[in-house]
């Protein structure tokens, strides 16, 4: 890949007229000997050396590289011709050096890390076309194609057979098969195979219209119209079936958060108006993982302000490629764009629009207590931790080391202790929450949202993996001004098993049980990954507070639509349904 030939060329046509070999070896911290082994073909430079000499020659890794077989590159082969090595990568797409080896040889990325294709292409400065095509030269993505074929051909072949209405379902082995294949959850691969099957049926319908009219049309330029298109069709339904393991592959590595996903949607729907591609753009300077999907708007933005963005030709393929499976995977997200779409000429912020939707469609509204309504240990949690620590030690249990997290200390014993170990250990936490809960200051704007709820329709309760006597002890303290809110707030603390606790959805199940709510009219208010992992699984609305961008980068790739900074834009949509200002 490395060409010896194009760095001497490099090397004679820098802008200032040329570098001696030793020149560029003292550049770089080489001899010029090493220097005229690399040119003369005797040694291959390492990824490093590699980017040291592009830097020092002004030009970009690959332009040191032999491009005449690149067409036949795999992803290694790419990751070297831009000078860095697997444990570059891993620490610029965050992932640990088994994952990315894995994506590496198989194309296979962890189904909790989105955009993985898109943030490499990024990094890789290509498009993902073509790191699509160097992926798809890997000897692993194409025995899992192999694999996939037979299944996904019985799948299809079974549910479009005359007179079948039914769709796949997560329980079928053959959806199981494909979802292995994929390292993906059976429910997921489930619901873009519905999509596909209900589109497919289509198309058969139209052939199946075509048909008749090319057989007993009324003229023969009709039938042969009908013929065309028939054939036409015929054409796009063998592509569909045909090319659907090469894009399902290509999704589950390129597979946006619902965040990324609702911002390149808000960008299709905001198009070229510069008005509303501002509007649109949020936070898209910090939403890395969107980098090669999107471009800025070519306009003179002012002092202090950021120039817009609109979708690249890589975020446009992507829309039109995988927007049916976003809209079957993401519901939530497919009707906040149509709320975003009303709401471009009304002059009201698409983050406040959502918000005040989200509020005005639910029954239940549910707060993670800790972060979220009170710091309940502030600045002595370390302490906490400390003190708790040593009780799991008196009672023969051992904790994960340096722990700063009272409840992780509990939730690191579970496994090893008894029932006995548990509960006493539990006991003493209790006590702790409880004390600290009696002095806890709330954040600001907790008191006023509890009291601007309780003020209208919803059901209002906290899940928290806190003991319920602490919240009660919170709840009761709380200033004046929350309106009789602690009253109407039902509580559902740690519950009894403390592997119960989130991101397992238990609490969540429990509260939308006994207060009676419908899940899809549910929201939970909270801070944390373990708050945005259990409302994704218990089926719940999601709304993340998170002061700090990479919190609330993190909440977003978690499943988070919506991430506040403080509650008071909260309490002005609920004000606005209330009819009351905040």
């Amino acid at each position: 890949m490395f060409s010896g030939a194009r760095l001497r060329q490099a090397r004679a046509e820098t802008p200032t007229g040329g570098l001696s070999a030793e020149e560029l070896a003292e550049r770089v911290g080489a001899s010029k000997a090493q220097i005229l082994a690399y040119e003369n073909g005797q040694r291959v430079p390492d990824p490093p050396r590699i980017r040291q000499l592009a830097e020092a020659l002004g030009i970009r890794p690959l332009e040191l590289a032999n491009q005449a077989g690149m067409a036949y590159w795999q992803l290694a082969d790419l990751r070297r011709a831009n000078g860095l090595r697997a444990s570059d990568l891993c620490r610029e797409l965050e992932l640990k050096l088994h994952s990315y080896r894995r994506l590496e040889t198989t194309g296979l990325s962890p189904e909790s890390r989105y955009g993985m294709s898109v943030r490499l292409a990024g990094t890789l400065g290509v498009s993902m076309q073509v790191l699509e095509r160097h992926i798809a030269n890997v000897p692993g993505v194409r025995q899992r194609l192999d694999q996939v074929r037979e299944p996904l051909s019985t799948l299809v072949d079974t549910h479009l057979a005359p007179g079948r209405a039914d769709v796949p379902e997560p329980e079928d082995e053959a959806v199981k098969a494909v979802a292995a294949n994929y390292s993906r959850s059976a429910p997921t691969v489930a619901r873009i195979l519905q999509q596909q099957i209900m589109t497919l049926r289509e198309m058969h319908h139209r052939q199946a219209t075509e048909t008749a009219t090319a057989h007993y049309g009324a003229t023969a330029e009709d039938q042969n119209r009908a013929r065309r298109r028939m054939e036409n069709e015929a054409a796009r339904i063998h592509q569909t079936i045909t090319t659907l393991p090469q894009r399902m592959d290509a999704f589950f590595r390129a597979q946006l958060s619902p965040h990324g996903w609702e911002t390149l949607g808000q960008l299709h729907i905001a198009r070229s108006s510069k008005a509303a591609l501002t509007a649109a753009q949020n936070t898209l300077p910090r939403d890395q993982p969107l980098a090669p999907l999107i471009r800025p708007v070519s306009v003179q933005a002012g002092a202090g302000k950021i120039a817009p963005y609109m979708l690249s030709r890589d975020g446009q393929y992507h829309y039109a490629a995988f927007k049916p499976w976003y809209d079957v995977l993401y519901p939530w997200v497919q009707e906040s764009l149509r709320h975003f779409e009303g709401q471009l000429e009304t002059g009201e912020p698409p983050a406040h629009a959502w918000l005040r939707h989200c509020f005005a469609q639910s029954q239940t509204v549910l707060f993670s207590f800790d972060g979220v309504l009170c710091r309940l240990f502030a600045d002595n949690v370390r302490s906490i931790s400390g003190h708790l620590t040593q009780a799991a030690h008196s009672l023969q249990l051992g904790t994960t080391p340096g722990s700063a997290d009272p409840v992780a200390v509990l939730r690191s014993v579970v496994d090893q202790g008894s029932p006995e170990q548990i509960r006493k250990l539990d006991g003493i936490l209790t006590s702790y929450e409880t004390e600290a809960a009696r002095s806890a200051e709330p954040l600001p704007g907790a008191a006023q949202l509890l009291g601007v709820l309780s003020r209208g329709p919803w059901r209002i309760a906290v899940v928290t993996d806190h003991a319920s006597a602490a919240v009660q002890t919170f709840l009761t303290h709380l200033r004046p001004d929350t309106g009789g809110a602690p009253n109407l707030v039902d509580v559902f603390g740690r519950p009894t098993d403390p592997r119960l606790m989130k991101p397992n959805p238990h609490a969540i199940s429990l509260a939308t049980s006994v207060l009676g709510g419908d899940r899809s009219r549910t929201v939970l208010i909270g801070e944390s990954l373990a708050d945005a992992l259990a409302a994704r699984a218990a089926g719940v609305q999601f709304i993340g507070v998170a002061s700090q961008r990479s919190q609330a980068r993190r909440l977003k790739e978690a499943g988070a639509v919506n991430v506040v900074e403080t509650l008071a834009t909260l309490i002005t949509a609920i004000s606005r349904i209330n009819g009351t200002r905040s």
